[in-house]
Parts: C-alpha cells; sequence; structure tokens
C-alpha cells in the first residue's frame, strides 16, 4: 500500500515562517540542498533558501490549472508520488528518526521539499514560492484511533497491527473519540508546526516565500482499507460468512471518520480544495462485493466532504483495478483517479476512465528504480499515447517512487512529455 494522500492536494493555511536543526546529525544528498542556521539571538530558527525560479513556478502553475481543466499548456504535465522514506536515505537518517518529534519531522520535512524542488523535474511540487508541510503518519492514523498497535520499525513504514481477532471482537468494536489514538497527535503537531512556521525564513531565489502547514486530516484510507487493518485477511471471509456484522463494523469505523474530520475542521476552519480515499485493500475483490461493501461507504465520506469541491471524489487504488472502474465511475462517480496501480494497461484506463475525471499514473516504480532510460521513456510513452488525449492527465508513478531510484530516471518521464508534447486533439489552455 503506497504512502502517499490517497487524494489530490488539499488547499492548505497560510503560515509565515525560520531554525536550528533538532539535532546536529545530518548529510547532504547529492545535489542542491542546505540550511543555514540562525545565530543564538536571532527570533528565527531556520532559515532556507531555495534555489527555483519564479517563472518556472509560474508555468508549473499553468500547467496544472489546464490540466484540472481537461487542457494543456504546452505539454502535460509530470508528478512523482514522493514520500519521506524516498528522501530519508538521501540524507543518511533512519526513518524511525522522522517520527521522533514534531520539530525533527517539521525540520527535515523542509530538508525534503528543498532537494525535491531543486533536484527532481516535476510540475506539482512548486507552483508559488511556498513549502509545504503537514504531520505525517504514513497509512495508520486511522487504524490507530481505533486502537491497533502500530509498529515503528527503523527503516520500514509505519505498520498497524490487527487488533480485532474474531467476528465477538468486531461486533464490540466502539467508537473512539475524535483525538483518540494518532488523530491526537496530528492535531497536537499541527498547532506546533504552525508555531515553528513563524519561526522559519524562505526565500526562493532571494525573494521571499512562506512555510505553509496543511490543514489537518484525518488519514485517508477508506473504511474498507480501515477494516482490514483492524482485522487483517479474516475481513475478506468475514464479508461472506458475516455480511450483515461486516456492515455494523463499516458502518461505525465510517461514522466515526466522520465525526473525526468534522472535529478537525471545527478546531481548523477553512475551505478545503480537494477530498479523496484510498481504497487498496478493495482491488482483490469482486465488483459485486465492492459495490456492496465499499461504495456506500465511501460515498458517505464523499457527501459529508466532497460535496461542491471541483475534485471532491478523489479516488487512490494500488493494484489491478480495471474490474472494478464501472463501479468507480457509476456508482462512487469520483472525479479523479490519482496514482492509479501500475498493473492498467494504459489504453484500458483511457477507454474505462479516460475523459470521466481527472487521471494521474502509471509507470511501474519498479521498472523506474531498475530500468534503463530507454525503457523508462517507452513506458512513459506507452501512458502519453493512451492517457494524455483524453485531457486531465499527468504523467507520474503507479504508485509510490522507491527509494533509491535515480534522479535520471525521474528525469526520463519529464524528457518523455516534453518530448511528446501536446496530442493532436488536445484542448490548449
Amino acid at each position: 500500500m503506497p504512502e502517499c494522500g490517497a487524494h489530490s492536494p488539499r488547499r492548505e493555511e497560510d503560515a509565515p515562517g525560520l531554525g536550528n536543526p533538532p539535532r546536529s546529525r545530518q548529510r547532504q544528498p547529492t545535489g542542491k540542498s542546505g540550511t543555514s542556521h540562525c545565530s543564538e539571538g536571532d527570533q528565527l530558527r531556520f532559515r532556507l533558501n531555495i534555489d527555483y525560479p519564479l517563472e518556472k513556478m509560474e508555468l508549473n502553475r499553468k500547467r496544472i490549472e489546464a490540466r484540472n481543466r481537461f487542457a494543456y499548456v504546452d505539454r502535460v504535465p509530470v508528478g512523482f508520488c514522493l514520500v519521506p522514506r524516498y528522501f530519508a536515505p538521501l540524507f543518511g537518517i533512519s526513518y524511525q528518526e522522522l517520527f521522533e518529534d514534531v520539530e525533527s519531522q517539521y525540520y527535515w520535512q523542509l530538508q525534503f521539499a528543498k532537494y525535491r524542488i531543486e533536484n527532481i523535474p516535476e510540475d506539482i511540487a512548486c507552483h508559488g514560492p511556498a513549502i509545504y508541510v503537514a504531520p505525517y503518519f504514513d497509512n495508520v492514523v486511522n487504524a490507530s484511533a481505533f486502537g491497533a498497535e502500530i509498529v515503528w520499525p527503523e527503516n520500514e513504514t509505519l505498520q498497524a497491527c490487527p487488533t480485532v481477532a474474531t467476528p465477538e471482537e468486531m461486533d464490540r468494536l466502539e467508537m473512539p473519540p475524535p483525538d483518540a489514538g494518532l488523530w491526537g497527535k496530528v492535531l497536537e503537531w499541527h498547532d506546533r508546526m504552525k508555531e515553528l512556521a513563524r519561526e522559519t525564513e524562505v526565500t526562493f531565489s532571494g525573494q521571499a516565500g512562506r512555510v505553509v502547514v496543511g490543514y489537518p486530516a484525518i488519514g485517508g484510507e477508506g473504511p474498507h482499507m480501515v477494516a482490514v487493518d483492524l482485522a487483517g485477511a479474516d475481513f475478506y471471509w468475514w464479508m461472506l460468512e458475516y455480511p450483515q456484522r461486516c456492515h455494523v463494523f463499516l458502518e461505525k469505523i465510517t461514522r466515526s471518520m466522520i465525526q473525526a474530520e468534522q472535529h478537525f475542521r471545527r478546531v481548523a476552519p477553512g475551505g478545503r480544495g480537494a477530498y479523496g480515499l484510498a481504497e487498496d485493500s478493495a482491488q482483490i475483490m469482486s465488483a459485486e462485493m465492492f459495490t456492496e461493501f465499499c461504495v456506500p461507504y465511501d460515498n458517505l465520506l464523499y457527501e459529508a466532504f466532497g460535496s461542491g469541491l471541483a475534485d471532491g471524489r478523489g479516488m487512490h487504488m494500488c493494484g489491478k483495478s480495471a474490474h472494478l472502474h464501472q463501479a468507480l465511475v457509476e456508482e462512487e462517480r469520483i472525479t479523479s483517479f490519482n496514482i492509479f496501480g501500475y498493473q492498467v494497461p494504459p489504453k484500458v484506463a483511457a477507454e474505462n476512465l479516460g475523459g470521466k475525471m481527472l487521471l494521474w499514473g502509471n509507470v511501474n516504480p519498479m521498472l523506474m528504480l531498475n530500468g534503463s532510460k530507454d525503457e523508462i521513456k517507452a513506458a512513459a510513452r506507452e501512458c502519453l499515447e493512451a492517457l494524455a488525449p483524453c485531457g486531465g492527465f499527468v504523467l507520474g508513478d503507479g504508485a509510490n517512487v522507491c527509494p533509491g531510484t535515480p534522479l535520471a530516471n525521474l528525469a526520463a518521464l519529464t524528457e518523455a512529455a516534453e518530448e511528446y508534447g501536446l496530442p493532436p486533439t488536445a484542448q490548449t489552455a
């Protein structure tokens, strides 16, 4: 399951911002990077300059805005699912170090953002003079709130251990308060990151920028994904043997998620620009099971938080999802399919989904890690030829860039997009 967010980025709150790292241990990766430390008498904590021209930001912004209207400017935009586990090895730190305390995570998120903007050729990371940060806990936030034990490995992603062992325990699940588990830590760390942002100065090629702390939000995992996190693989056969009990379980999960997200929005009010979910656990189900056990609960969340938004029904799904596409279009009425699994042939995605929603994907991440530049460009070209003519397409991975993927292999996708240019029938902005 990917560590990426399951949806298009939310609109974030503004926060001005500078600082010293929480610890002296740091290593600069290959490429441009680095943060200067403020003097002892300076009220600022961090001072960061990013070498990235404003003209390039503006072009990125125009490309993404045009794509959202199913149009293009000069080429298909490019964007990658790059999460902290990709960056940690580049800086010589353990993955676990990101979760030791909020100041450490904030500091490393600044470093990762700077490195990404300066070194990785894409369009989604920088479309204005701002760095974006937010509390990050992989895909275990919701499961932790329901009582799942979280494993914090030194150099692997966080894992939720199933806590529901029998149908009877499933029946006894209680709805948690909105500050339970990592829900509470997300709120706490959000407030502290806002304080740190006010102590951070960031410039872009010498011109003033800002640190933006994202709105706090519960995890993007859909209710079925949370159910599988809590009950493990047994939940699949429980759906067959005890369908009504599973529906009650999913209903409690969904209602709790709605209550928690509503609480988050009361704590941090403001307009969100998009909403989406991930249902990675669903792609091994039949279309009939998906319609029965995922659609009703996803739709409750979409109706609660996506109504009135241009992209208010985003979906991410790893794996072979083609058999679920009809349900995604007709039952869930999704507005975007984000970093979808490379197992879906681009021509199939174009036939089933093209023109009906925004699309983002879907080059094989293992090919991007280990393949030659020519192989990667050929795969990117296959995606472009099938999906770019549909409009609303971002070329990227499918899904989750592997740690160790060379910068040259990421650049291969952007080169492929530049060589492809505009599709013959493109609507231009």
